[in-house]
């Protein structure tokens, strides 16, 4: 069903908020996306690594959609470049883990070789010649399927296709009540009124304040992750070490993130640049550079599940957040979920184990 006579109103212009509007614009929908910032993204997108990491089997609704949303990205970066003509950064680099512990490394192989995930495993020399740029021994797993997206190649993407399907933005307005009036929904903004028949609060680790102004109780909290940017670019993969991701990016390496419980505080600091600093050196041998540091907030949930649904008691309002690390890497088969869900009033996939209210 096309959307012709609806209008929707997205709060937040994340990968999320973006998607959303580009797919219900698809649809047919009158789609007005309200972000209290300007156009060049998020914060949260803006500090986004971009992996879109390897799935390994599981049948359950959270793994399918992990597994959908990956396989999303490929199709999408095609039919972007196709209808507008641009890239959106998506790579298939390939993923290194690396490990010191024999014993670490042989478990984490089985657990992805039983769950169906495709994986190889490198020895010492194996390692060498896929890494030269990395200093020292040890052994490593091999993920074909490891990703990356450029976030903010794809948000700007995104937001051009979903604006020449109509779509339109108020930038600069921040939203201060939202509530249901009749079959509508109406926001009010630092600027004016905004009313439509749906609203979809993509705002983060702000929906959960938003979706409490209609009595819901949304459970998030922001979770600071800080990444940086050095110069140079001796890696071919991405690589992980000791959780920590190491990505080349054009002529230079994005090392990143860190995960701080501090709040809404989003500036960075020292400390995370002293350590990411002393995490290059102890994986090239040497230093380089640190060109910038940035930081986002990351909306984690209760219960680790992504909160994509309407509000029990305010059905036209929907919610799209919650996504933690996985923001860029689930945010378009949210925002094409809820499209569909707006559209045709079932989202086609057994969405109860992500209900906001849970």
């Amino acid at each position: 069903m096309a959307l012709t006579d609806a209008s929707v109103l997205v709060v937040g212009a994340g990968i999320i908020g973006r998607s959303t509007a580009y797919f219900l614009a698809r649809q047919g929908a009158k789609v007005v996306l309200l972000d209290e910032g300007i156009p060049t993204g998020s914060p949260t997108s803006r500090a986004s690594l971009g992996v879109l990491t390897h799935c390994n089997g599981g049948d359950n609704p959270y793994a399918q959609l992990f597994r959908d949303g990956h396989a999303l990205h490929a199709r999408l970066a095609r039919d972007l470049a196709e209808d507008l003509g641009a890239d959106v950064g998506w790579r298939p680099l390939g993923g290194i883990d690396l490990f010191t512990d024999p014993a670490q490394l042989e478990e984490v192989w089985r657990f992805n070789r039983e769950r169906g995930c495709q994986v190889e495993r490198l020895d010492e020399r194996a390692l060498h010649d896929a890494e030269p740029g990395l200093d020292g021994g040890g052994e490593g797993l091999y993920f074909a399927d490891d990703h990356r997206v450029d976030p903010l190649k794809l948000g700007a993407v995104l937001w051009a296709a979903a604006v020449k399907q109509g779509a339109s933005a108020a930038w600069g307005e921040r939203v201060w009540r939202i509530a249901q009036a009749g079959e509508a929904v109406e926001i009010a903004t630092s600027r004016k009124t905004h009313r439509a028949d749906f609203a979809v609060l993509a705002a983060g680790a702000w929906t959960g304040d938003l979706a409490a102004q209609l009595g819901a109780r949304v459970s998030l909290r922001p979770v600071r992750g800080q990444q940086a940017r050095f110069v140079g670019a001796p890696l071919r993969h991405l690589v992980r070490i000791n959780g920590r991701h190491f990505i080349p990016d054009g002529g230079e390496m994005i090392v990143g993130a860190t995960s701080e419980e501090v709040g809404f505080r989003l500036a960075t600091t020292r400390a995370a640049a002293t350590q990411f600093v002393s995490e290059v050196h102890s994986a090239l041998g040497r230093c380089l550079p640190l060109s910038r540091q940035q930081a986002g907030l990351r909306p984690k949930p209760r219960g680790g599940r992504p909160l994509i649904g309407p509000l029990t008691d305010a059905p036209r309002v929907f919610v799209a957040s919650g996504h933690y690390k996985n923001g860029v890497l689930l945010g378009p088969i949210t925002g094409q979920i809820v499209a569909r869900w707006i559209a045709e009033g079932t989202p086609g996939r057994d969405m109860s184990r992500f209900a906001p209210e849970r």
